[in-house]
């Protein structure tokens, strides 16, 4: 996966009006560059860094339906929903 495809994916969101998996496309992105920047290589992101941080996140999320109380529903389902955007690019 490169960050140039999640960008695409994120713009086509946009044009579709899904805020959630733009939103949830949007913090994959955030995360990336961060550790990017982290790791010196800001400028030429390696897949291996995108793929690596998106399983970390896929992992976070699941972290979050884990431990959240069955009565939040609106909480637990959008968690799910993340974690279904997060599923196609994992």
């Amino acid at each position: 996966m490169t960050l140039d495809v999640l960008q695409k994916e994120m713009v086509a969101a946009m044009k579709n009006k899904d805020k959630a998996r733009k939103d949830t496309i949007s913090a994959l992105i955030g995360a990336i560059k961060k550790t990017a920047i982290d790791e010196k290589c800001k400028e030429n992101i390696p897949e291996e860094l995108v793929d690596r941080i998106i399983l970390k996140e896929k992992k976070t999320v699941q972290e979050m339906i884990d431990t959240c109380p069955a009565d939040r529903v609106e909480t637990l389902e959008e968690y799910t929903q993340r974690m279904k955007v997060i599923d196609e690019f994992a």
